[in-house]
């Protein structure tokens, strides 16, 4: 009798404990429950985030995309090849010779553009050469030169052309000797901002000493520096934040504006 008692009674504790364990699981739930938004979760994405620049070699890029060939020249084949040369617009372009392409619209929808590499099909004409200030396509074995339209560009920059200069050695010495001689800096070299109203648009180049190593890598009077590695120039903070990475970067990429034409400076520190 007094087993059956025990058994019982120990059997009452652990259901009793049972019972509290879940009053208390149940108390946490309810009250995570409470706390939740109702309408989910957002990911929050920062918006100033500056990818890591990385140089791409176009040449090959454009050797790898010749397997696709066929894909990007379906979205040409949306427009008729009846489409005269005088009926096309070129609207910018980029590359040399056989390498590149053009961004190409149609006067009938000159805010619908394409972009046509080098050997690729538009309306029937098939781009043959980037020249400096235009294209040349080609149909039924005649050749068309398609100028640039500078109507349709930013009086600022004139062009969209954008010219290439091969990549420059730079001592990781000379790097050194500027990081810990800053007042040398200016110099050597003279910038001043170019506005657009209150917006930053860029620095340009007013006095570079022809003798220095600045003038080594390629600046010249009157560049306006638009983009260093990746990076739209907006503010002196921007173009510090390039100078405090210095050390680790080994290809510094700098677009100026030269004679109203968009340049690639390129600079590979060794």
């Amino acid at each position: 009798m007094n087993m059956s008692k025990l058994s019982n009674s120990h059997m009452l504790n652990l259901i009793t404990r049972l019972l509290i364990l879940l009053a208390i699981a149940k108390s946490i739930s309810l009250g995570i429950w409470w706390f939740l938004p109702s309408d989910g979760v957002e990911l929050y994405i920062e918006e100033n985030y500056n990818p890591k620049y990385q140089r791409v070699d176009f040449s090959n890029m454009l050797e790898s995309n010749a397997t696709a060939k066929n894909a990007s020249g379906s979205n040409a084949a949306a427009y008729s090849d009846n489409v005269s040369i005088t009926n096309m617009i070129l609207k910018g372009l980029y590359g040399k010779d056989s390498s590149g392409f053009a961004i190409v619209s149609l006067k009938s929808s000159p805010e619908t553009t394409s972009i046509v590499p080098v050997g690729d099909n538009f309306s029937g004409y098939v781009l043959k050469m980037i020249l400096g200030s235009g294209v040349i396509f080609t149909k039924n074995n005649q050749e068309y030169v398609l100028e640039i339209d500078n109507a349709t560009l930013s009086p600022k920059l004139a062009s969209a052309v954008t010219n290439f200069q091969e990549p420059v050695g730079v001592s990781r010495t000379d790097i050194k000797f500027y990081s810990e001689n800053p007042k040398q800096i200016w110099k050597d070299i003279a910038i001043s901002e170019v506005k657009d109203g209150n917006e930053i648009k860029g620095f340009k180049v007013n006095k570079i000493d022809e003798k220095s190593k600045m003038s080594e890598l390629g600046l010249q009077k009157d560049d306006v520096i638009v983009e260093v590695n990746n990076t739209r120039l907006k503010s002196y903070k921007d173009a510090l934040n390039v100078y405090k990475n210095i050390d680790k970067i080994t290809t510094i990429q700098i677009v100026v504006i030269r004679n109203n034409i968009e340049m690639e400076l390129v600079y590979e520190i060794h």
